[in-house]
């Protein structure tokens, strides 16, 4: 115990074990904010807490455990008989079962996957390991335990913690993520590692082991106990007499439980503050280090890294059928990167996209808040404030791809690519697809997949105008004074963004209300709300969302005029008013469908999770309800020819035998999991089917008006 008081006493030391080597030319960039000794202040109060909690139900439970002992030989000594004997060792095991499931988690065995890592060594990689000297001797800071790679467009540090790291000191690791490095240059890759080492530098880094340490005691009490069930529930069928202590025991654990986790909640939300300002301080050691910019660059880049990395997963599930893999996704992330920078007219800088802050923030429209309560990071766009306002400049730079440091980089990169498709199961040996082949058909697949670039991704969110009259085609057309690049500006874009923000807001802040997500308090644009303000903020985010629905449908009237002006120009509104009037049968036959959809999914959710039998009765009728509704629209398009091509003979087979079934999905105490089957296909493909015919009509429409506004475009 003196050992664990005296790393709560470091934690207090937490200015930083070194400082860089130009400390005294930004000595207030490093210099720890009086929120950051609050912050680590509170965290330690917090730890105290929960030990101190800990430690008094391990004491109350050990008087417990002394008392019915006692009383159970007792009972054994004074009176002799079979059940006496049964209830004295009731008594006696009644203390114990309690003390077991207090210490159980300290006989855990953790054992940690870390076969998607690669560790590297200074003979392997001597120019990142030349790169890490530097900077540890500049942050002057411990040298890492190890050093690995991943596939992931990350960096983190990490510990080899178990129970008795809260009380000895533990060396840290380093994590590198290869799609990290394949999209920075040297001087944001050391931008990145020396931020990763401003954490090494912190003692406060000591209280995430605590955190991470009570987190998995409070999930082992609380889900890790099958075995203790299993061992509790043979005692309790043994004799009916024990049976009443576990049960009492039961009890008496289940408020410990309670205790334990409202302890835990102060010390995660004292933590999380506390991770925001050890964030910003290792931002400053970062930019102190190698300087602002290079930070801020990859900072801004890397969401657009990372999604590059997901559209290419994405794509290969769906090659899964065709048996296609990759050997290296890697240059394929910078090409799919690339492309994405080029279609949104994003800057190149050194070979990669600059992201502005800007574009960033572009489909980030939110203003509710939960950063200063449980996140374990500050907002991005924080961070680049505060990393600006430093205005370190870079000493020496260099530009060039960090992955030009890396040796036989392809060799690591293709080993990673492996261990992705290795989770894949194909049917026979799949074939290896080349980069100019991805190419190709991706660049096939998005134009296929996509709208007209004109429109500057608003029909993405958004519907062309279907509410119109067909009498609105009598009507004279009006030319209009703005051009089709005014329409879909950034100005009305952010209108729509604002919008699908708004809506998000209004569901997040309707599950506090009702407690399905349970704080006590958030941030509303930059003010403090809490429980009571819910129904007040809920009635101003649904005038907010009718005013923006408002602005957007006088946009979408324009629009639709400016079309039918350019049609009515180039003699070609009969065509324009055919394909806007199929698009409205669509538009509308889809909502009607899409409706029908999600009440049956949403009935059946609960078949996902554990429910009892009362309950899964209740709601069968719930979904046998929706069910009829859904099979109403199956049928329709079933036997609608305007959705031929699109279901294949196989699918309707599956349907046609789905449709001629009354299915129970449940009885005698189990679900029929053949007919689960079946419905669920159904559901997926159903889906799949009526959204497929409202793009393709949606986009039939869209590129013959992208045509009116550009005859050269194609």
């Amino acid at each position: 115990m003196l050992i664990f008081f005296k790393a709560l006493l470091g934690i207090y030391q937490f200015c930083y074990l070194a400082l860089p080597n130009n400390i005294f030319m930004h000595e207030n960039a490093l210099r720890p904010s009086e929120n950051f000794k609050k912050m680590a202040a509170k965290s330690v109060q917090a730890i105290t807490l929960f030990v101190a909690t800990y430690i008094v139900l391990i004491i109350f439970t050990l008087a417990l455990t002394a008392v019915s002992c006692y009383l159970g030989i007792k009972l054994m000594e004074y009176i002799s008989s079979s059940v006496t004997f049964i209830l004295g060792i009731g008594l006696i095991g009644f203390g114990f079962m309690i003390l077991f499931f207090l210490v159980k988690f300290m006989f855990k065995s953790n054992k940690l996957d870390r076969s998607h890592l690669l560790e590297i060594t200074r003979a392997d990689q001597p120019e990142i390991f030349k790169m890490i000297d530097e900077i540890v001797l500049s942050v002057q800071t411990d040298f890492p335990k190890k050093v690995y790679l991943s596939n992931e467009v990350n960096a983190a540090v990490f510990y080899d913690s178990n129970f008795w790291s809260m009380f000895f000191p533990v060396r840290k690791n380093l994590m590198i993520g290869f799609g990290l490095i394949n999209t920075t240059t040297a001087d944001e890759l050391r931008a990145i590692l020396a931020h990763e080492f401003g954490h090494f530098s912190q003692k406060s880094m000591k209280v995430g082991i605590y955190v991470y340490q009570f987190n998995k005691i409070i999930y082992d009490m609380l889900y890790e106990n099958e075995s203790y069930d299993k061992v509790t529930r043979g005692i309790a069928n043994a004799s009916s007499y024990i049976g009443i202590f576990v049960l009492i025991s039961d009890k008496i654990i289940g408020l410990m439980q309670q205790i334990l986790v409202r302890v835990y909640q102060v010390l995660s939300e004292s933590y999380s503050k506390l991770s925001h300002e050890m964030e910003f301080h290792a931002d400053a050691v970062a930019a102190v280090t190698v300087g602002s910019k290079p930070l801020v660059d990859s900072l801004l880049r890397m969401q657009l890294a990372s999604r590059s990395v997901d559209i290419i997963y994405n794509y290969y599930e769906r090659k899964i059928d065709d048996c296609v893999i990759s050997a290296n996704i890697f240059p394929q992330q910078i090409l799919v990167m690339n492309f994405l920078a080029q279609r949104n007219k994003l800057p190149f800088e050194n070979g990669f996209p600059q992201v502005s802050i800007g574009y960033y923030n572009r489909f980030n429209k939110s203003k509710i808040s939960f950063s200063n309560q449980y996140s374990s990071h500050p907002e991005t766009d924080e961070r680049i404030k505060r990393l600006n306002d430093l205005r370190i400049p870079v000493g020496k730079p260099y530009n060039e791809m960090a992955n030009t440091l890396l040796v036989d980089q392809e060799r690591i990169a293709e080993k990673f690519t492996a261990q992705i498709f290795q989770r894949a199961v194909y049917r026979e040996q799949p074939s290896v697809q080349h980069l100019s082949d991805f190419e190709v058909d991706f660049l096939k697949e998005n134009d296929q997949n996509s709208y007209p670039d004109i429109f500057n991704g608003y029909f993405d969110y958004r519907n062309p105008y279907h509410q119109f009259n067909i009498d609105s085609f009598d009507l004279p057309t009006i030319p209009s004074e703005l051009s089709v690049e005014e329409f879909f500006d950034d100005t009305n874009l952010s209108v729509m963004y604002e919008l699908k923000a708004l809506e998000s807001d209004l569901a997040t802040i309707d599950n506090i209300d009702s407690q399905v997500i349970n704080v006590k308090t958030f941030n509303y644009d930059g003010k403090k709300y809490s429980l009571a303000d819910c129904r007040a903020m809920i009635d101003y985010l649904k005038g907010e969302i009718s005013k923006k629905n408002g602005q957007l449908a006088l946009l979408d009237v324009k629009v639709f005029e400016y079309f039918r002006f350019l049609a009515k120009e180039n003699q070609i509104e009969a065509t324009f008013k055919s394909l806007s009037i199929k698009y409205k049968q669509v538009a509308e036959e889809f909502t009607v469908q899409e409706n029908a959809y999600l009440d049956l999914a949403n009935a059946t959710r609960f078949m996902h999770t554990s429910a009892s039998k009362e309950m899964i009765k209740r709601k069968m009728v719930v979904v046998k309800k929706e069910e009829k509704k859904f099979k109403d629209c199956l049928i329709a398009i079933v036997n609608d020819d305007a959705y031929a091509s699109l279901i294949t003979e196989e699918a309707k087979t599956v349907l046609t035998e789905y449709l001629k079934h009354n299915y129970k999905y449940f009885g005698a105490d189990l679900y029929f999991d053949e007919e689960l089957k079946d419905l669920f296909f159904a559901m997926n493909f159903f889906g799949g089917v009526i959204s497929e015919r409202h793009f393709l009509t949606k986009k039939e429409l869209l590129a013959f008006s992208a045509k009116l506004a550009n005859p050269m475009f194609s």
